[in-house]
C-alpha cells in the first residue's frame, strides 16, 4: 500500500518541478529522461536497499529521496542539491515538519552529490543508502537504453555506432562504488547484464571481421 504522506510529498514535488522547469532533462540528446521518474525510482531504491535495516531511520531515508532533486531546473544544475535544500525547507516550514528532522533531512539533501562521503566510514547509514539508490538509478539496462535513444536523436547511422558509444558508456570500465552489501550484488548484477549484451551484440554485428575493411 502507497504510504499517503509520501504520496503527498511527491505530488508536490512533481508540482515543483514543473513550475520550475525542471522535469524534463535540458540536455536535447536526453528528452526521455525526466527528474520526476527519476526521484520515483531513487525512492524505490532506497526501500529496497533499507528493507530489514533496523538501524536505519527509513522516513528520513526516503523524505530525503522524494525532495533529493526538487531543485532541478532548466539550467545551472549543478547547485541544484542548495536550491533543493531550500525548497524542502520552505516546505517543511509551511507544513509544520518536526524541527529536528527537517533538519536531518535537509543534511541529506545538501550532501546527496558527493560520492566520496561513500569511502567516508563516518557517513551515516541514510546517507550511504541515499547515494547508493542515486547511483543505481539508469545503470544496467536502463543504461543501455539510455545509450540507444540518445544514438536515435544523433541520427547513429549504424548499429556499430550504438554498440561504441555502449561500450563507452554503460559498458566502460569502473570499480563497483557500493558499500552495502545489497547495493553491491545489485551493483554487480547490472554491470553482468550490459556485460553479456555487449558480448552478444559483438557477436551479431561480426565486430572485428576483416570483411568489413573491404
Amino acid at each position: 500500500m502507497m504510504n499517503e504522506t509520501y504520496k503527498e510529498y511527491l505530488t508536490y514535488v512533481k508540482e515543483y518541478l514543473i513550475q520550475h522547469r525542471g522535469l524534463e532533462s535540458p540536455n536535447p540528446l536526453h528528452p526521455f529522461r525526466s527528474r520526476f521518474q527519476h526521484t520515483i525510482r531513487v525512492l524505490h531504491w532506497c526501500m529496497r536497499l533499507s528493507q530489514g535495516m533496523e538501524h536505519v531511520d527509513r522516513n528520513l531515508l526516503c523524505t530525503a529521496a522524494i525532495f533529493h532533486d526538487i531543485g532541478y531546473g532548466s539550467r545551472d544544475n549543478e547547485n541544484h542539491a542548495g536550491r533543493s535544500v531550500q525548497a524542502f525547507h520552505e516546505y517543511a516550514l509551511a507544513q509544520g515538519m518536526e524541527k529536528e528532522f527537517s533538519r536531518k533531512v535537509e543534511r541529506l539533501i545538501a550532501r546527496h552529490s558527493d560520492k566520496s562521503l561513500l569511502k567516508d566510514p563516518e557517513t551515516e547509514p541514510e546517507m550511504i543508502l541515499l547515494l547508493e539508490a542515486d547511483l543505481l538509478d539508469e545503470e544496467g539496462a536502463m543504461g543501455i537504453v539510455w545509450d540507444c535513444m540518445t544514438m536515435g536523436n544523433l541520427h547513429a547511422s549504424s548499429y556499430a555506432r550504438a554498440y561504441y558509444h555502449i561500450m563507452e558508456s554503460s559498458n566502460k570500465e569502473e570499480p563497483n562504488p557500493m558499500v552495502t552489501e545489497r547495493a553491491k550484488m545489485i551493483w554487480e548484477e547490472k554491470k553482468g547484464i550490459v556485460e553479456k549484451f555487449v558480448k552478444l551484440l559483438e557477436d551479431d554485428l561480426m565486430i572485428g571481421s576483416e570483411y568489413f575493411k573491404i
